[in-house]
This record gives structure tokens, sequence and C-alpha cells, in this order.
């Protein structure tokens, strides 16, 4: 499994297989003081699976660091399992969007900060990000 894409958005689901992203693509957050609190947060993610890692679970871990590598105590954890579709040739991949949304999270101090996405202790994405004041 590999993520093709990530992104930070202001909304996004996903629904019949798509992903619908609602202000998204951004790399900066202005807050008027801090600490500061987001309301919601959302990472949007696209998944490449191929056929070894069908039919079993996946555990994906996503974990918002701070510029100084320290993890703050947002954090996400799901599981995964995407099955083997009778209409894909032998060795297809299969694109699978998923979802992680994140509420009311605090920000002490502004700076840079990443989600870090793993799977199986193994970092497979970086969504980096900066909180700024705001003028």
């Amino acid at each position: 499994m590999r993520f093709t894409s990530a992104m930070l958005a202001d909304a996004a689901q996903v629904s019949a297989g798509k992903l619908y992203v609602l202000g998204g693509a951004f790399d900066t957050i202005s807050a008027k003081s801090f600490p500061a609190v987001h309301r919601s947060l959302t990472l949007a993610l696209v998944a490449e699976v191929g056929p070894a890692d069908r039919n079993r679970d996946l555990d994906i871990e996503i974990t918002l660091v701070d510029e100084d590598g320290k993890e703050t105590e947002v954090r996400s954890e799901g599981r995964l399992r995407v099955g083997a579709p009778s209409s894909l040739p032998a060795g297809a991949m299969t694109l699978v969007p998923m979802t992680s949304v994140f509420m009311n999270v605090r920000f002490p101090h502004p700076g840079g900060y990443v989600f870090v996405v793993e799977h199986e202790g193994r970092e497979l994405i970086r969504v980096p990000f900066r909180l700024r004041q705001a003028p």
C-alpha cells in the first residue's frame, strides 16, 4: 500500500468510492492568538492498494507532530480492508479514498506541523502545514 494523494481540507467525505473535498489543498492556517483551537481539520487521502494487501487488515495510524518532531496528543488509528473485486484483472491496483476528521485541534504556538501516516510502523506519507499569527 502507498498513498498517491494527501491533503488538508476544511471538509471531505467519501461517497460511492469517490472523494469529495471542500476547501482543500492548503498549507497555512492563520490564527488571531495562541494557543489556537481549529474547530475541524480533515485529512483527505487516496491509497493505492495492490494484490498483496487485499483481503487482510491494514492498520493505519495518523499522528500530528510539531516542527521539533514532538508528537502532540492528536492521533487517529483505523483499519482498512480491501477485497478483490472480480472485475479487476490479476495484479491490478485499487484506489481507495479515505478521510480522517480531527475536531477541536489545539495548537499551542505558531510554527510548522505535520500529519504523519504510518502502516505497520512504516511511514507512508507526510502532510506538512504551518500555523501563523494573523495580522
